[in-house]
């Protein structure tokens, strides 16, 4: 389980500093600018979409910067296809476009700290899905499965107080 970290490269700053906060914290993260194979590829969507489709989190730096990129929207469509847990990190004041507003929507480094709470029940959730003997996943009752969904409305109820 990793965080993909989605952002403007004029964002790379707040990005990098994220993405230590984040490992601070034991949580895999991917970044572009940390990939080497992200600077020999020829087929860099081709990359982009599966280090998307192995993550099991996405999380999009949003700043007044973001309006004028192309790859963060299409790096959120690509993560709305899969079951992968979708979260804002905004940065300045900018109103964020409605779509947005659908996932959780962290404005603090605070608001990491519960991002990371979330992260790991996630994570527990997944090794309890997982036979350690057989190496293989347990078919669990819906009741059992934690959905990108159950994230999604735990970090804003965590968000909000």
């Amino acid at each position: 389980m990793s965080v993909f970290i989605s952002y403007r490269h004029t964002n790379r700053s707040d990005a990098l500093a994220v993405q230590e906060c984040l490992s601070a914290s034991g949580v895999p993260c991917y970044l572009d600018v940390m990939d080497e194979a992200s600077k020999v590829t020829s087929d860099i969507t081709g990359l982009i979409t599966q280090r998307i489709r192995d993550a099991s989190h996405l999380l999009v730096i949003v700043s007044h910067q973001t309006q004028g990129s192309w790859w963060v929207p299409f790096e959120i469509g690509e993560a709305t296809i899969t079951d992968v847990r979708i979260s804002t990190f905004q940065i300045d004041q900018l109103p964020l476009p409605e779509y947005l507003e659908h996932w959780p929507v962290m404005r603090t480094y605070g608001d990491l700290t519960q991002f990371v709470l979330e992260y790991r029940k996630d994570l527990v959730a997944t090794m309890e899905s997982f036979d350690r003997r057989t190496g293989m996943e347990r078919v669990l009752g819906t009741a059992s499965r934690r959905t990108a969904d159950d994230f999604h409305r735990a970090l804003k109820a965590r968000l909000k107080g």
